[in-house]
């Protein structure tokens, strides 16, 4: 009778997570679904709906990343940038030890940067911050491995191609289907001017399928992946 007890409990634990984190998930894949498919629109409308206080720490983050996306991409203003830091900095006082709470700060920092790549002079050290937390934090979330790895390859100032090479590495090994991921490790190579392995990583990305939660992002990356194989392989043959 109390192992049957027993069991009854752990199915229903079992069962309440499972459509909790459906639910969580739910909102947040249709954040990544919309940033993912640039439909800047609908993003605004829908993160404009969503009340804030009531969402678990994950969809938070997410908010914050929405609304930092519509400022790198979706054509809307610096009030964007501040909405998203705004939430992000409100998060880190609620949630210090949270990794999603300085991954999503570093994201909103590094789309300012790249808006104004002068602001690396006074960012770069808080993005990095940001990043170590993160990744300390989160050490099985591949998402601040890869914004790192990004950082010291393409960073205007102090770039790093060994770290660049070992976050990016440690990115794809938690998550292999993350096309920019093979990219910017093919771009990394090829200032490595190691082109032979460039190449093999660049068909690798190419051969992914394109997920529908990031259709027009991976299409994209395809294509720079397609620019670059033919004079890669050029280079690689002369080599």
């Amino acid at each position: 009778m109390v192992a049957r007890t027993v069991r009854a409990v752990l199915v229903f634990i079992l069962l309440f997570n499972t459509f909790a984190f459906a639910y969580q998930s739910e909102l947040s894949y249709k954040i990544q679904y919309l940033i993912g498919n640039r439909k800047s629109e609908e993003l605004v409308k829908y993160l404009n709906s969503l009340d804030f206080s009531t969402l678990s720490p994950e969809e938070k983050a997410d908010v914050v990343i929405g609304y930092t996306e519509l400022y790198s991409w979706g054509g809307m203003g610096y009030s964007y940038s501040e909405k998203a830091y705004s939430l992000a900095e409100k998060m880190l006082k609620e949630l210090p030890t949270f990794w999603k709470s300085h991954y999503a700060m570093a994201v909103v920092l590094s789309h300012r940067v790249q808006k104004n790549n002068l602001l690396a002079l006074t960012l770069v050290g808080k993005i990095d911050d940001h990043l170590n937390l993160a990744m300390k934090n989160g050490e099985n979330h591949w998402e601040p491995y890869f914004l790192a790895g990004v950082r010291y390859l393409e960073v205007p100032i102090f770039p790093n191609l060994d770290k660049a090479e070992m976050l990016l590495k440690k990115a794809l090994e938690l998550e292999n289907k993350h096309i920019y991921t093979y990219l910017m490790i093919g771009k990394l190579y090829e200032k490595k001017k190691d082109y032979c392995r460039s190449l093999e990583i660049y068909k690798k990305g190419f051969e992914l399928s394109i997920r529908p939660e990031w259709k027009v992002v991976d299409e994209e990356a395809k294509r720079e992946i397609s620019n670059r194989i033919p004079e890669v392989e050029k280079l690689c043959t002369k080599k």
